[in-house]
């Protein structure tokens, strides 16, 4: 028996890994909804321990380190966003959303924030029957935007929306800097910077060069450059904590903080306790702030 995940996209693939998150001793990310929305094949494992093992304990068990990545990037945004709401920022601008949950999961921020999901029209028309399938509410300050930013900016995206471009805003590229070139990360950085106002901040993660990375985790970071190009996605960059600073930087942003992911395991110890899960050092975390162009 063989399970067709070379037909699933990663977006599928992401959502899959937050659902069998949610059977960890010590989980750090709760995705009630992730199940429901990663497709047929990988939602039918979900529900069935023999299909679920099959999945995640042998096709995908080489990549299961990098799942981890997944519900840490996303714990990481979240309260990142958690913050610049306490500091007074109501919109969200999830882009590249894929199969996130956040319409259903985060009520709380919901209650005060504007949310808005850009994405290809051909990923966001599946997750729409997805949802409407699943019968899930949306709620009427989250917003659904179809876009290929390939060919729009995201403030052309936004325009004409419920979007206010005048106030502060919080956005987060998640699972998307490592397909883009150096090129093109920096341009879409760039008409953030030069569309939104100062204060706005993007949250993004990216994959670590290999001087960067911890060594130990190097045979993990060749199986994942080889998964996704073999699936004709294939990863076009790579930083340093120092480029992607210098990046940003020059694309009219300041870091806020930008990290490699083993960083947090101190915190992580100190909520959890003694650690069940491994954290692979192949990815930097980092959030940077629309500088002020006029001073």
């Amino acid at each position: 028996m063989s399970l067709p995940v070379n037909k699933v996209s990663t977006a599928d693939l992401v959502a899959s890994a937050r659902g069998w998150h949610m059977r960890h001793p010590t989980p750090i990310f709760d995705d009630p909804y992730a199940k429901r929305l990663c497709g047929p094949v990988l939602g039918l494992a979900l529900r069935f321990r023999p299909f679920e093992w099959l999945l995640f304990k042998v096709v995908l068990a080489p990549l299961m380190p990098v799942s981890m990545c997944v519900v840490m990037r996303a714990r990481y945004a979240e309260q990142g966003l958690g913050q610049a709401v306490e500091e007074g920022v109501r919109q969200y601008v999830i882009l590249g959303a894929g199969m996130d949950s956040f319409a259903f999961r985060r009520p709380d921020l919901l209650e005060v924030i504007n949310a808005f999901e850009v994405d290809h029209p051909v990923t966001q028309r599946k997750k729409l029957d997805r949802i409407a399938k699943a019968t899930f509410t949306v709620p009427a300050n989250h917003h659904f935007i179809a876009a290929d930013l390939s060919v729009v900016s995201i403030v052309e995206a936004l325009a004409g929306t419920a979007f206010d471009i005048s106030k502060p805003t919080f956005l987060s590229l998640l699972g998307v800097a490592y397909y883009l070139t150096p090129e093109t990360l920096a341009e879409t950085a760039r008409s953030i910077s030069q569309g939104l106002r100062p204060g706005t901040r993007l949250v993004i993660d990216y994959l670590l060069d290999e001087e960067s990375c911890d060594p130990a985790t190097q045979p993990l970071r060749e199986r994942l450059l080889k998964f996704v190009e073999g699936r004709g996605e294939p990863m076009r960059s790579s930083y340093s904590l120092a480029e992607m600073n210098a990046l940003m930087a020059d694309s009219g942003f300041k870091p806020v903080e930008n990290f490699a992911i083993t960083d947090l395991e101190p915190s992580y110890r100190e909520e959890f306790g003694e650690l069940t899960f491994e954290i692979p050092g192949l990815f930097g975390f980092g959030t940077f702030e629309v500088v002020d162009q006029s001073d």
